[in-house]
């Protein structure tokens, strides 16, 4: 497969039977390679979540296949695509649920701790993410101590601190100001080129779209320009 990362093809999704059933993603087709950052832009509801979670292993297509690398995604047993989540993949939630209990380092750690990573390599990474985000004088508060954005930039280091080879996030700066859009976009973009790390990020944030490599429109579920 060369050295494409994210492969979607044909993927199809419907919800709903008889007179309710609406389509929210037609056919689509997406490539990405190692290194590349692609925008998904298009308008609330226009199929970039159903889409995303369709590449993550989420949800399931009604037709089509997603793969990472030379790893078939769609119908793979469920232990196979969480081991996936643990190893390569690094997905942002549109929602960015955390735990409620944990610590803002903690949720961070989560990843870590998945993979085995020693006590020593996880307060290194978990200090570097914070940082990275602008959250080092928030690491001891749980959710609840957070702003929305807060809360955001928690999730994105959550998912960047196992240093993923695909970065699929779903509006990650969806609740924040500008200036700090613009960083988190900026470093996103950083992961991509000094790491070879996949970014797709479903976006209507003409920030994102404007660092992004490539820009892939979709309207009513179906893409444009993949």
């Amino acid at each position: 497969m060369s050295d494409e990362t994210i492969r979607l093809t044909g993927l199809t999704r419907t919800f709903g039977v008889g007179a309710a059933r609406t389509t929210a993603l037609v056919d689509a087709d997406v490539t990405a390679r190692a290194g590349e950052f692609v925008a998904l832009r298009g308008p609330s509801g226009s199929g970039k979540t159903t889409l995303l979670r369709l590449a993550v292993g989420l949800d399931a297509p009604d037709a089509g296949e997603a793969w990472v690398g030379s790893r078939r995604v769609t119908g793979a047993p469920e232990n196979e695509v969480a081991e996936l989540r643990r190893t390569v993949l690094g997905y942002v939630d549109q929602e960015f649920p955390l735990v409620g209990f944990l610590t803002a380092a903690e949720n961070v750690e989560l990843p870590l701790r998945a993979r085995g990573a020693s006590a020593r390599e996880r307060r290194f990474r978990v200090t570097e993410m914070l940082e990275a985000v602008g959250l080092s004088d928030h690491a001891g508060q749980r959710p609840d101590e957070l702003s929305g954005g807060q809360q955001q930039r928690v999730a994105v280091a959550r998912a960047l601190v196992h240093r993923p080879r695909v970065l699929l996030a779903d509006e990650p700066t969806a609740q924040l100001d500008s200036g700090t859009a613009a960083s988190i976009v900026a470093l996103i973009r950083e992961r991509a080129r000094r790491d070879g790390m996949t970014a797709l990020v479903a976006t209507h944030d003409p920030t994102v779209a404007d660092a992004a490599d490539r820009v892939v429109e979709i309207h009513d579920g179906r893409l444009v320009g993949a």
